[in-house]
């Protein structure tokens, strides 16, 4: 009986070591920021930033994997406690759900064949939609670059897709002739890689606050302002003692930090 006793002190000790749980929506499918390996471990920027915060915070970080378009229902409907999926903080967003401060500047870029003679974005950095007549861009499904597409390309066709994977693939096959993408992740995951050696950006980086939003964040429920406060004191805590720059570093040559935090 005692042994039993002992194990269950033993039990209940080891939980409040590892203090609080919080489960953190993440996409699971979408390198270099939140991803499955070969052996099936997530791994990424995005996990690293995480388990750095629940670390700080002395909580247990629970990854939920959902498709891009079920991270906000699933924060909203308490299923997850933060969203920790590259969720750029926009007005629309802001109606229904918090943010930490930014911890990634959200930009976006088209990516094209080589030599394709396509140019979506005039001199002055502003949409062409008319030199995209008869085209079809590829964007993920309810991202922010999807709302920059349908809002600033009328009468574009577009393609959407539920991962950025299928969406090389299109464009490798031909079926869509660009999209829309996150710069980051475009360069490391395709145009650095030898199945990218036919394509290139097409565009100059584009800041486009009104859709694009103001920064990538953690995204939390309404009236969560203790959680918030103690994820911002994590992640201003990263950047001012290097943590932040070693991860960053880990996955980039460059700095994906938004310029307010330079």
């Amino acid at each position: 009986m005692k042994k039993w006793l002992f194990a269950g002190l033993l039990a209940a000790c080891s939980l409040a070591a590892m203090g609080r749980e919080i489960k953190a929506g993440v996409q699971c499918t979408y390198p270099p920021f939140n991803y499955r390996d070969a052996s099936g471990e997530l791994k990424g920027f995005e996990i690293d930033i995480a388990r750095e915060i629940g670390r700080r915070m002395n909580a247990n970080v629970q990854f939920v994997c959902l498709g891009f378009d079920g991270l906000i229902p699933a924060l909203l409907s308490r299923k997850i406690d933060v969203v920790t999926s590259s969720l750029s903080i926009t007005e629309a967003r802001k109606k229904s759900i918090d943010f930490s401060v930014p911890y990634r500047a959200s930009t976006a870029r088209f990516v094209g064949r080589k030599n394709g003679g396509l140019l979506p974005m005039k001199p002055d950095n502003t949409p062409n939609a008319g030199a995209l007549k008869g085209k079809v861009v590829g964007v993920q499904r309810a991202t922010t670059n999807d709302s920059y597409l349908a809002g600033e390309f009328s009468g574009v066709e577009i393609t959407r897709y539920d991962s950025a994977e299928n969406m090389l693939l299109d464009l490798v096959a031909g079926r869509i002739d660009l999209m829309l993408v996150s710069p980051m992740k475009v360069r490391t995951d395709f145009l650095e890689k030898p199945e990218g050696r036919n394509y290139e950006f097409v565009s100059p980086e584009i800041e486009a606050p009104k859709y694009l939003g103001e920064g990538v964040a953690v995204g939390l429920p309404k009236g969560a302002a203790a959680l918030r406060d103690e994820i911002n004191a994590a992640l201003k805590g990263m950047f001012a003692d290097g943590t932040f720059k070693a991860i960053n570093q880990k996955y980039w040559s460059f700095s994906v930090l938004p310029a307010v935090w330079h």
